[in-house]
């Protein structure tokens, strides 16, 4: 996957470095918070902060829904990368959608060396930037989401948006860490699993974690309630592409979201909130995953398939408002 060594672009991953016995300090990532008030680092202003995504990952999309959900797409820019990876990582095109208007740069990696000329460690979306100070503020996605909820409120433009009510806010730490173990990161150990053991324990433990949920699911209309909060939101990009990408090129194969008659209904209702498919482009996140994950088995085919109808009716209203 490549990395950036000293601001250097390297196309060793990390375990090269962490196999060969080598003293390498990585980074541990951009921490840095937008908050209220002149005297902070990273002030709320409008037009100050764009967010780089890119459409394949699930994480860029957390962060991508809860800008477009609290109306900050004219407070907040955004960029996205193509939908692939290249020989230096996630890219831009020279022209496009998928060109990059703030710094013309070419790869992502350009904008970590530019905000630290000596990091070195792994280069992900997304990425909160500041265009006045020329750095990134956060690659956290769950920070910048939570940003974008707490902070821009006086600059949204859809009021009484709240995904983080204070009353809620251990049981969503709680559960945010649960999905992101469980599943986000549970997904991708099936992927990464060096053998069948090791593939065996993820397996199994990712699908008890959706039954679980789908259990959780048969008693609410959303995961903590009547109201949509931050885990949904977590759980959702996972959901939206389970069927079409875990379910055959991970092997997540023992069920199908659609199978699952809670977690189905479910899916379909947070897809078919009102604004939320302008984050989605399902041709672009197939293409993304199956470009990258080919490109290491000397594959180049990408199924046309499946057929998947997100707006198909629910009924998850009757187990509370939206």
């Amino acid at each position: 996957m490549g990395m950036l060594y000293e601001g250097k672009w390297r196309p060793d991953d990390v375990s090269a470095f962490t196999r060969d016995g080598q003293n390498v300090s990585f980074a541990s990532g951009f921490d840095g918070w937008v908050m209220e008030g002149r005297d902070a680092k990273h002030p709320v202003e409008k037009n100050r902060y764009a967010l780089y995504c890119n459409r394949t990952c699930p994480w860029s999309h957390r962060a991508l829904i809860t800008r477009q959900l609290k109306g900050l797409a004219d407070v907040v820019s955004l960029v996205l990368l193509e939908p692939a990876m290249g020989e230096e990582g996630w890219w831009f095109g020279a022209t496009g959608e998928y060109s990059d208007p703030i710094l013309n740069a070419s790869h992502l990696h350009e904008l970590y060396s530019a905000a630290d000329p000596n990091y070195t460690g792994r280069v992900s979306v997304p990425i909160l930037w500041d265009k006045n100070l020329r750095t990134i503020v956060s690659n956290d996605s769950g920070s910048i989401a939570r940003m974008f909820n707490n902070h821009f409120n006086c600059l949204a433009a859809i009021g009484g948006v709240d995904f983080c009510p204070d009353d809620l806010l251990e049981e969503i730490d709680e559960l945010n860490d649960y999905i992101g173990d469980r599943i986000n990161d549970g997904i991708y150990r099936c992927l990464l699993a060096s053998g069948q053991e090791d593939f065996d324990i993820a397996f199994d433990s990712l699908f008890c974690a959706l039954d679980r949920l789908e259990e959780q699911l048969s008693q609410s209309r959303y995961l903590l309630g009547s109201a949509i909060t931050e885990p949904d939101w977590r759980f959702f990009p996972c959901l939206l592409r389970f069927d079409t990408i875990y379910y055959g090129l991970y092997n997540c194969n023992l069920r199908r979201i659609v199978d699952y008659p809670n977690l189905w209904g479910y899916t379909c209702d947070l897809y078919q909130t009102e604004g939320l498919q302008e984050t989605i482009d399902l041709d672009a996140m197939k293409r993304g995953y199956y470009t990258i994950i080919n490109s290491r088995r000397g594959d180049t085919i990408i199924p046309k398939g499946p057929l998947i109808d997100f707006n198909s009716p629910h009924q998850r209203h009757l187990l509370g408002s939206k």
